[in-house]
Parts: structure tokens; sequence; C-alpha cells
């Protein structure tokens, strides 16, 4: 496995373009695959038919951000590409549209991906040597929805999937994916790789259990809000486990998300806010009669020394590393000034690496919040 990755500022599309595959090494019909992450200031769909027209024989994919990541830093309002070269490796990507309506329309290109690349649904052996790359729209709360359907269509719980949520800046809500330069801003794009590589795909929680555990007595999990915990008004009940006020409590929900139990472990669920009837608004779904942990910030540059040091002993070569990391968790590390100090970590550990902020995380099954994933491939 090899990668490149390569970034531009340019705002004119086809400049951009042109200084991104200039600074190429192989010829564009080499690569098994190209994946692009741009700044909502650049017309997607225009960027998306001009970076597909450099590489018509090559599986394309991107996602917007709200914020991208190469060797360089923490980024914004730039492109940047990376290839994917792998002789060893078979790759193929599809695009699902209308996710939040019709999730499973797009079941039949789902099929036909996993066979051309060789993976075989419903074999619980299918992960071992392929994983997924997801990158799904935010806006439409539809992440549960798209995972849930594709875990159905490949019949294997325990399939590696790495996933962000596309991201935008500003304060227009929208976001875009694409695939071979067809976009959707209701749905997900998904590039499935069958490789003898060794790969590793991890979560990074930077939040510490504080033992303050809360049930949900009444939620609504499609829209994301929690009624009442412990039979009480749920911002009351955060309030008193943080001991604060109320009013305080609102300055405090990055520091303290809730972490749900899911399959044994703990994930996050970010809080978007809390509403005038005192309910409290997630970026992930809640259900009622469940259990929730008060989770608290711990220190982000352990937890990343850790992060690397896990990666270098799964994959003591890395070739290809992408990163989707919370946007919560960039803009956080601004306010800490410990950005160059995380981007140092990544740059002692990997050759090279890229990725970008998104609106939430997918690893495997599980949608969560204000956490890195990682999808990491060696020799």
């Amino acid at each position: 496995m090899e990668q490149e990755v390569v970034v531009s500022q340019n705002t004119n599309i086809q400049r951009a373009v042109d200084e991104l595959c200039g600074r190429l090494k192989r010829r564009p019909a080499e690569y098994n695959a190209v994946i692009f992450m741009a700044a909502i200031t650049y017309d997607f769909e225009e960027l998306s038919r001009e970076i597909k027209s450099r590489f018509p024989d090559t599986e394309v994919i991107g996602t917007s951000t709200a914020g991208e990541i190469s060797p360089q830093g923490f980024l914004n309002d730039t492109v940047v590409l990376t290839t994917m070269y792998s002789p060893e490796s078979k790759v193929h990507g599809v695009l699902v549209e209308n996710g939040s309506k019709y999730p499973i329309g797009n079941k039949r290109d789902i099929e036909a991906a996993l066979q051309y690349c060789g993976i075989q649904c419903g074999n619980p052996m299918s992960g071992r040597n392929a994983f997924a790359i997801a990158f799904i729209n935010g806006v439409y709360n539809a992440e549960e929805t798209i995972l849930s359907n594709f875990y159905s269509i490949i019949k294997n719980d325990n399939f590696p999937l790495a996933g962000g949520t596309a991201g935008f800046t500003g304060t227009e809500a929208k976001t875009f994916v694409s695939y071979n330069g067809n976009v959707t801003r209701d749905g997900a794009v998904m590039l499935f790789v069958k490789t003898t590589c060794k790969f590793d795909i991890r979560q990074e929680d930077i939040f510490n259990p504080t033992g303050k555990r809360m049930l949900v007595t009444a939620s609504d999990p499609i829209n994301r809000t929690i009624t009442s915990l412990d039979g009480k008004p749920a911002q009351t009940v955060y309030a008193q486990k943080l001991g604060v006020s109320e009013s305080e409590a609102a300055g405090m929900t990055f520091e303290n998300p809730f972490g749900r139990y899911l399959n044994g472990a703990l994930h996050i669920a970010a809080l978007s806010g809390f509403t005038p009837d005192k309910k409290i608004g997630l970026f992930a779904r809640v259900v009622p009669n469940s259990t929730l942990e008060m989770m608290h910030i711990g220190d982000p540059k352990i937890k990343a020394d850790e992060t690397c040091e896990g990666i270098k002993k799964a994959i003591a070569n890395p070739r290809f590393t992408l990163l989707m990391t919370c946007i919560t968790r960039t803009m956080a590390f601004d306010r800490m000034k410990i950005g160059s100090d995380i981007i140092r970590k990544y740059n002692n550990t990997f050759p090279t690496f890229c990725g970008f902020s998104c609106y939430g995380e997918q690893i495997g099954r599980i949608h969560c919040n204000q956490t890195l994933v990682s999808v990491v491939v060696g020799d």
C-alpha cells in the first residue's frame, strides 16, 4: 500500500485540481482510489466532476468538511486529496442516495460493489481481509439508519468500517458527498477495500467516565432529544450531576458529554444544546430506558500518545492513514493551543496522513461524536 497526500488552497477549481494532480507521482490510471476532502467554500459538484475527469479509471470518493487535516496541520478552506496505490488490493465504491428516506434503495448497488471486491455477504470471516470507508451526509440525522441498512446487507456485525459525517462551515446547514463525480446531499458514499495488507481501525476517546449515571426515562431517538432523566427534566438532572446551575451547565457540554453503553462499551453522544422546555439535544440517538454515563475530558495529548503507540504496535510500517475527527475536538484543540502538538505526534508516527473535521464518527455499527476514528493500512 502506498499513499500520497497533496493540498491546495487555490480558490479556482480547475487551478486547484491542476495543482493537486501536478504534485502526484504516478499516472492517474495506476491508483486504486482517490479520496478528497474539501471545504464547503468550493462548489462541491464542480470540484467532484473536475477531479473525476482527471481519474476516469479510478474509484473517486469525496466529502465536504468542517476543516481539513494534513501533515501541515489542521487546515481550513483547502482541498486535501489522497491516493491509494495497492496492487495487492481491490476497491470499489457506491453512492447511497436519499439515505434518510429510502436507505434500502441502493441495496443492489451495495451488493454489486461488495461482489466486485470479492467480499461475501453473510460470511462471518469477510472482515478479516476487507473493510469499508464511509462518508455520510450530516443534517438529516441518518447515520444510524444508513449503518443499520449496510449491516443488514452484509450480514456480518463485525465487518470493519471507519466513517465520518460530512461537515460544513458557515450558517447554512449543507453537506455533500460524492462518488465518481456524482453528488448527494442526503446519503453516503462508501469505499470497500479487500486487501492482503494488514490494517487497523480504531477509535480515540479523550473522555473519562465519572461514575455519575442517569436513566433515560423519556427520549425521541429519531429527533435526537432527551426529555427526562431519572424522571426529571433532562437539563435539570444534567446540571445537578455537574453541581452547577442550569445556566452554567450550558457552557460545559463539550467537556462533559454523555457516554452510552453499546455492546458493553462506552460511546460518546455529544450534546447539541438545551431547549427552553429543558430538553437536551444530541448529535446521536439515545433510546428510552437506557443508561447514560456523565463523561469528563481528559488530557488529549496523552490520549494521542496512546493512540499512536497502539497503532504502531498493530501496524509496524504504516503506509496509508485516514483520520476522521469531530469538529468539536478540533475547536477544543485550538482553544487549548495544542493543535500543533497533536499534528506533531501524527507526523512522528506516520510517513504521511490526511483526514477531516467531521460532524460525527462511525466505527462499525456505532455512530458517535467527539472522537477520532482512524484507518491505517500497512504492508
